[in-house]
This record gives C-alpha cells, structure tokens and sequence, in this order.
C-alpha cells in the first residue's frame, strides 16, 4: 500500500491541497487521544479517497483493539493482545495510531512523531506509559502484517472499451483506468469482496436511462444554463476527497453525545472500516459492470439525445468507469453507521470548504448529506442519477452489516454509541 500512496500523492498534487485545506475545518470543543488522532489522520495530505479510506481503517482497527485489550468494552477487531494492569490507554491509542500511520504514510513521518511525543508528554506515570507504549505497538505491527498481503500492490489493467455503453478513457486528459487492483483488495469487515451486488444499471433502452441523460447534459455541463448557483456550489463542495468531511459527521456526532475514549474508538473504526470496503466493492464492480461515462455518451449521442462532441462536464471525470459512484457508496456506508450507532438520523452539521473561501454547506439529517452527495455527482456532469441512487443504497447495506457484526457490545448493559 505504502508505494501507491506515494504514486498517488504525485499524481493528484492538486487534490492533495484541497485536502489540507479541509483539515483547516476540523475542530473539536473536547478532545481525547482517538480524536487527536482521528483528526491528525484525517489531515493527511492523502488525495485518493479509497487511499485515505483504507489508512483510516487501518489506524482506527489498530486503535480500537489497543484500547480495547486494557480495558474491554466491545468485542475485538482481529488482533487482542494480553495488557498488563493499569497500562495507560492514552499511550496505547497514540502509540498505535503513530505506528500505523508513520508505515503506511512514511512522508508524514516527522509531523506524526511530533504528536506522538506531545500526546505521551500528558501521561504522568513512566510505567504505565511504557507498558501501554507496549500493548499500542503490537498491535499496530500485528494490523500492518496483515495489510502487508492485502493485495493492494497486485498488478491490473483497465479494459476499455469501444461499443455503445461500455467505458471509455475520458478527456481532456484519456487518462488510463484508476486503481483496477482495488476491487482485490482484502475488506476489512465484509466476508468478501462480492458479499453484496449493486441493482444493475438501468438497460440503455429503458425510460430511467433516458431520465438520467437528459438531465446530466442539462445540468451537469460546464457551460449550463438551467444548474442553479447553490447545485453549482454543491457539486463543487463535494468535488475532492469525501473521507475527511465524512469523518467530520461522526465527529459532529460525537461530540452532540458526549462519547467516552473508548466509544470514540468503536465509532471511528466501525465508520471508517464500513467506508473502506463500500470503496473496495465499489471497484470491483466498476471494473466489471465497465460502464461508460455521461461524457461519453452525451459526445457520441445516444436515443432521443443528439451528439455534442464538444460538451463538458463541470468537473473533470474521474479516470475509471461510471457504475457504481464511490462517493456516494461511501456516503452511504458512513451516513448507515452513524444510524444504527444512533439510533436517529438527525445530525447537526455544518462545515466550510475550503476554510479560507467560506464556502459553508449545514445539514439536519445523514439523510438530506446523502441526497446532497447524489445530486452533486449528477450537477458536476460525472455521474448519472441512478448510479448515484443505487450506490448510496448499496453503502447502507455495507454499514448495516458492519454494525451488526463487528465491535459488538461486551454486554448489554454498558452504554454504546
């Protein structure tokens, strides 16, 4: 993993800033080690989505089941350790963030050994710290070795194609498929990779599909005419990396509840983890379903809609086929998460991007975030409508079955996110 990171970093330079400029809007009122280290993760200068995702995952799993061997609330991840009494939870969790992140993001190593030393210089007890220090590394290590086979590094090619509905190299730049090796990549919650299959795009014949077209080439040009200034604004406020403004809705969330240390740790894996693999599938199916891109078929025309070989989109597309969206399967796993953690699907949200323009986006419910997400796909001109609508369905899907398998309470009676 750690060497496409590094590609991907000098690939998507420009994405990386949008990001740090994110980090800017993370904020929190009352702070533990797993929200230091949610923040300081969620930070990182990481432009892919599917990327961060999994680096999220890996941190938070590690971070989960460190605290988790001191002083056990909720079952374990994959990796229990035996912890000797009072060992410091607080050096546990920045202890395996620290490991974690300084493999798998090795350029950040210096501004993460900075944290560690500020988050152990707050634990008085020497002994205490050093045996947390003890219990945080190895299971850090233990997450890292299993990662190491995950199969993110397998070679894969796309397989582009000609005909009518197939997925073509988009312009302006014909850009070769992105990431096809990640739909092999081992999940970190669900059995496997094809637990769960999307809806199937709608048959190009079909009245949905010619719903789908005419609406994007209406709205989602560059040069539209009817796509509203607050659309506008909504496809441009989703237009990057969706994993830092996801995590800052379960940090929203958390804070309006008041979460314990260790209630923060199940909520970030769970979330993160059910994330990382809706991405994971969301490829595999890409890859296979090779579904052309709303440039493609608005340039060479299709039914009732004549050629325009000269249309945009908004937004550059994406490098790699239409079905389904990964934003929106993330969405979706993160907005179910949150529901069935809470019990509700109220959220009070708001969040700017980037920090220094102002550009402000509130919200009342995960559900009005996912319709949000749907709709700014379709507006920046890169996604139809029913891939959205089916992805963010198929996202709950992957959340509910994280929920209800994994990091379960240890009994019914101690409170839980």
């Amino acid at each position: 993993m750690r060497s496409v990171i590094l590609k991907s970093q000098c690939a998507f330079a420009a994405a990386v800033v949008a990001t740090l400029c994110l980090s800017g809007a993370i904020g929190s009122a009352r702070a533990d080690t797993v929200l230091d280290w949610n923040a300081t993760a969620a930070a990182l200068p990481i432009a892919v989505p599917p990327v961060h995702a999994g680096v999220m995952a890996a941190m938070h799993g590690a971070v989960h089941d460190a605290i988790n061997s001191i002083e056990p609330h909720y079952e374990t991840y994959r990796f229990p350790v035996e912890a000797p009494a009072g060992a410091s939870k607080d050096a546990a969790v920045a202890t395996a963030a620290h490991v974690v992140l300084a493999a798998l993001v090795p350029s950040q190593k210096a501004a993460l050994d900075t944290a560690l030393a500020q988050s152990l210089a707050k634990i008085s007890d020497e002994r205490w710290k050093a045996d947390g220090i003890v219990v945080g590394k190895t299971v850090a290590e233990r997450m890292l070795a299993w990662r190491a086979k995950d199969n993110f590094d397998t070679k894969a090619e796309d397989k582009p194609g000609t005909g009518v509905g197939e997925w073509q190299r988009t312009p302006p730049g014909l850009a070769p498929g992105a990431l096809p090796q990640l739909g092999g990549v081992t999940p970190f919650m669900l059995k496997s990779v094809d637990q769960f299959a999307a809806k199937g795009r709608p048959a190009l014949t079909s009245g949905e599909f010619a719903r789908d077209l005419d609406e994007i080439k209406r709205l989602g040009g560059r040069h539209s005419t009817e796509r509203t200034a607050d659309q506008t604004a909504a496809a441009l406020f989703w237009s990057g990396n969706e994993i830092p403004q996801l995590n800052a809705v379960a940090r929203a969330m958390s804070q309006v509840r008041r979460l314990s240390m260790h209630e923060n740790a199940r909520l970030f894996a769970l979330t993160h983890m059910a994330a990382a693999d809706a991405l994971i599938a969301s490829f595999r199916i890409k890859y296979l379903e090779n579904a052309w891109r709303p440039i493609t078929a608005i340039r060479a025309g299709y039914g009732s809609v004549a050629p325009d070989p000269n249309w945009e989109s908004l937004l550059i597309t994406p490098p790699h086929p239409d079905y389904p969206s990964a934003h929106c399967i993330a969405t979706g796993a993160v907005a179910q998460v949150l529901r069935e953690l809470f019990g509700s699907d109220e959220v009070k949200f708001s969040y700017v991007f980037p920090p220094g323009l102002g550009m402000m986006r509130s919200y009342s419910s995960l559900a009005q975030i996912e319709k949000e997400m749907e709709d700014a796909r379709a507006f920046a001109g890169i996604h139809f409508r029913s891939t959205n609508e089916h992805s963010t369905e198929l996202g709950r899907r992957v959340g509910a079955y994280a929920v209800a398998n994994h990091l379960r309470p240890k009994t019914t009676s101690r409170a839980s996110p």
